[in-house]
């Protein structure tokens, strides 16, 4: 709260511990019933009480669809102003701010050199099937499938495959076609930051306000998974299809 928190606010974490009750998503347990929200720090130093999510929540959680679209909501609703790769990262949620995820990598160690410094890491990473993305690219003929456009080089035509489901942590999706979209440079990175998203309908929107850009450009014979997706959409915070089901239910 010190560190990511408004500036004039206090640091006052009893307050929402004990109050998270209400949501019902949220339990403490050794707080006396009479204290309630009059608790205070003192009584927490005395007391220890211990709180934590639900067991329905917990086992709700478990599943990486519910855990992205539930992390993507409360970073839109709270925390929008706030270095989320910082937030994320200081949380274990390291790489929900992006749909590509991270990769592990260790240092082994290091080593200067003249003229430049350089140092020696070992990595590790998951391997990518680049038969399978020279394939894809060329069913579309390196033309990007949300703006068309096809980028010329010296020697032919450029194009990026991006994982719409990211294969590293914490999405761990897989490498498959159906989990790839053709890309020029500046959608990939719009797509792996969240800014845009696809819908339910085909149709690639900005994720800030939900306007249309365009549908998106599709090939016979490269389908996409509906399921990645609409994890995706709920990296986004915009899993339309929970929403409406909802409502109805409601």
């Amino acid at each position: 709260m010190a560190e990511f928190g408004l500036p004039e606010s206090s640091v006052t974490p009893e307050y929402p511990f004990v109050h998270l009750q209400t949501s019902q998503l949220w339990d403490v347990h050794g707080l006396p019933p009479e204290l309630g929200a009059a608790a205070h720090a003192a009584a927490f130093d005395k007391l220890n009480p211990e709180g934590g999510v639900t067991e329905q929540v917990a086992r709700l959680l478990e599943d990486h669809f519910v855990r992205s679209q539930a992390v993507a909501v409360l970073r839109e609703t709270y925390l929008a102003d706030i270095d989320q790769h910082a937030l994320l990262e200081r949380l274990g949620l390291a790489g929900y701010e992006s749909a590509g995820g991270i990769e592990d990598s260790t240092e082994d160690h290091a080593r200067e050199t003249v003229p430049a410094a350089r140092r020696t890491v070992t990595s590790s990473r998951v391997i990518r099937d680049t038969a399978l993305t020279a394939k894809v690219k060329k069913l579309h003929g390196d033309h990007c499938q949300v703006c068309a456009l096809q980028l010329s080089t010296r020697f032919g035509t450029y194009s990026e495959a991006a994982h719409i489901r990211g294969i590293g942590r914490p999405h761990n999706g897989p490498d498959e076609q159906a989990n790839l979209l053709v890309l020029c440079p500046n959608h990939h990175v719009q797509f792996d930051t969240l800014a845009i998203y696809i819908d339910t309908e085909g149709t690639v929107r900005s994720t800030a306000d939900n306007s249309p850009i365009g549908p998106l450009r599709k090939h016979p014979a490269h389908p996409l998974d509906e399921a990645h997706l609409r994890y995706h959409r709920a990296l986004c915070g915009r899993d339309a299809t929970t929403h409406a089901t909802q409502g109805e239910t409601g």
